[in-house]
C-alpha cells in the first residue's frame, strides 16, 4: 500500500503548518528526549499545581462515585455566573454552554460546525492554532500579521483590508499567543463594527484572561451590542486556574449554532470527565486567592524576563500585557529562529520555541515563558545571554557544532 496515500485529503491540507521538528527545534527533538538537564525557557505548561481545595474536590467526587457521565449543571451555572460577573456576557448554562476536553477541543469543535471549503478565515500570525483549525476543516486562512514595533498589536484597519465576500468568520484571541498582547477595547469595537458590517462570525478565545499583568484590561466582544449573537467565546480552566491536566473547556456558542456544535462535540468528545467537573467548580466557586497569587507571580517574573532579555545586545523583547509568554525577536543575530533554537538547546540546554512554529510572520522570533520558578528562568535567561555573546562573537562558525550535533 502507498501509505502516503493513505492520508486523507483533510489531513493532507494541515500537515504543512504542522509543528515539524525542523520549526519547532531545529530537527532534534531527539537530543532533547536524551538529554539528562533541559532548561525550559519556553514552557506551555503553568508552572503551578493545582490547589488543594480543587484537587480535594475530585476526590470527593470519586469517593461519593460520580463516576459515569454525569451533566453537572451547577459547573454550568458557575461558568454562565463568571461570564456574567467578568466579562458582561449572558450565556443560558442549559442552551448556550459546551464543555469539551480543553479549549483546543472546543476551537476544533467550533471550527468543524462552522467553516468549510470555499469560507476564509481572518487570524493572526504569528498566532495560535486558528491556521490549523481553519485548514482542517477545509476552510482558508487569511493571515493578519501583527507587528513587534506595534506591540504585536491587531490593527482593525489590517482586518478591514483582509475582507472579501468569502470572509466568514474573524478569529481573535485575546490576551494573543504568543506574543501576551491584550486587544484594547477601542480596537475591539472597531472589529464588532466590521463584523456587523459584512455580516461575520467572531471566535474570541479568550484562555489566557486571567493573567494579565494590569497594563491593559480584558474586553469581551460579546459583550456589545449586536454581538453576543454572532460570537463564540471560548475559554477554560487551564491557564487562569492552573488545571492544564484536567482539561476543562468551554465554548459560549448562540443558541441557534449550538445544535451544529453540539453534534461535532457529541461524535468528537462524547462527555467530559465527570471529576473534573466537579474540580472545575470548587475552582469557580472555591477561593480565588491562590490562582490570583499565581497570577501576581507571573507578573513578577515577567519583568525579570523582559528586562533580562532586553538587556543582552542584539536581543529585543516587547512587554506582554497577558500571558505567562514573551516572544523576543532574533532579527539582528542574523539566523533562523529553529538554527537559534537548536544553537541554544546544543550549546546551553536551554529550550525555546522557534517563532515560525505560530506562522511564518514569526520568523525572527523565539517564544519564552516564565512557568518555571524563578532560578530555573534566571538559568535560562544566564545560558540565552551566553549563546548570543559567542554567537556574536564567533558570527555564523559558532553554529557548526550545533549543526553537526
Amino acid at each position: 500500500m502507498d501509505f502516503d496515500r493513505a492520508i486523507s485529503e483533510r489531513v493532507r491540507r494541515w500537515l504543512p503548518t504542522q509543528h515539524n521538528k525542523t520549526v519547532r527545534t531545529g530537527g532534534m527533538d531527539e537530543m532533547v528526549a536524551q538529554a539528562k538537564r533541559v532548561i525550559k525557557l519556553g514552557q506551555g505548561d503553568v508552572g503551578f499545581v493545582t490547589p488543594d481545595h480543587v484537587r480535594e474536590a475530585a476526590k470527593r467526587a470519586i469517593d461519593e462515585g460520580h463516576t459515569g457521565y454525569e451533566y453537572v449543571r451547577e459547573l454550568r451555572v458557575a461558568i454562565a455566573d463568571k461570564l456574567k460577573h467578568d466579562n458582561h456576557v449572558p450565556a443560558d448554562p442549559d442552551r448556550e454552554i459546551i464543555l469539551s476536553d480543553g479549549c483546543h477541543a472546543v476551537l476544533f469543535q467550533v471550527f468543524n460546525a462552522l467553516v468549510g471549503p470555499g469560507d476564509e478565515v481572518i487570524l493572526t500570525s504569528p498566532g495560535s492554532y486558528y491556521e490549523k483549525n481553519t485548514l482542517y476543516a477545509g476552510g482558508t486562512p487569511v493571515a493578519v500579521r501583527i507587528h513587534y514595533q506595534d506591540g504585536f498589536r491587531l490593527d482593525p484597519d489590517a482586518v478591514a483590508a483582509a475582507i472579501t465576500p468569502c470572509t466568514k468568520l474573524i478569529a481573535l484571541t485575546t490576551p494573543n499567543a504568543p506574543a501576551g498582547h491584550v486587544a484594547r477595547q477601542a480596537d475591539v469595537e472597531r472589529i464588532a463594527e466590521l463584523a456587523l458590517k459584512h455580516d461575520l462570525l467572531v471566535i474570541s478565545d479568550e484562555i489566557y484572561e486571567k493573567i494579565n499583568h494590569g497594563r491593559t484590561p480584558h474586553f469581551s466582544i460579546a459583550s456589545l451590542p449586536g454581538m453576543r449573537e454572532r460570537t463564540i467565546t471560548v475559554n477554560g480552566l487551564s491557564k487562569g486556574y492552573a488545571m492544564t491536566g484536567w482539561r476543562v473547556g468551554y465554548g459560549v456558542v448562540p443558541a441557534h449554532l449550538m445544535p451544529a456544535v453540539a453534534q461535532v462535540n457529541a461524535i468528537n468528545t462524547i462527555w467530559l470527565n465527570t471529576p473534573a467537573q466537579y474540580a472545575a467548580l470548587a475552582a469557580l466557586r472555591g477561593p480565588q486567592e491562590p490562582f490570583e497569587a499565581n497570577h501576581r507571580e507571573y507578573t513578577r517574573k515577567m519583568q525579570i524576563m523582559v528586562d533580562s532579555v532586553n538587556a543582552i545586545p542584539g536581543m529585543a523583547c516587547a512587554h506582554p500585557d497577558g500571558t505567562y509568554y514573551a516572544f523576543p525577536s532574533i532579527q539582528a543575530l542574523g539566523v533562523s529562529s529553529a538554527e537559534f533554537a537548536r544553537y541554544l538547546f546544543v550549546t546551553e540546554g536551554v529550550l525555546v520555541q522557534a517563532g515560525p512554529i505560530f506562522g511564518r510572520e514569526g520568523e525572527g522570533y523565539i517564544r519564552t515563558s516564565v512557568a518555571e520558578p524563578e532560578a530555573e528562568i534566571r538559568a535560562g535567561l544566564a545560558g540565552l545571554e551566553r549563546a548570543v555573546k559567542r554567537l556574536q562573537a564567533e558570527g555564523l562558525a559558532a553554529l557548526e557544532p550545533a549543526a553537526a550535533a
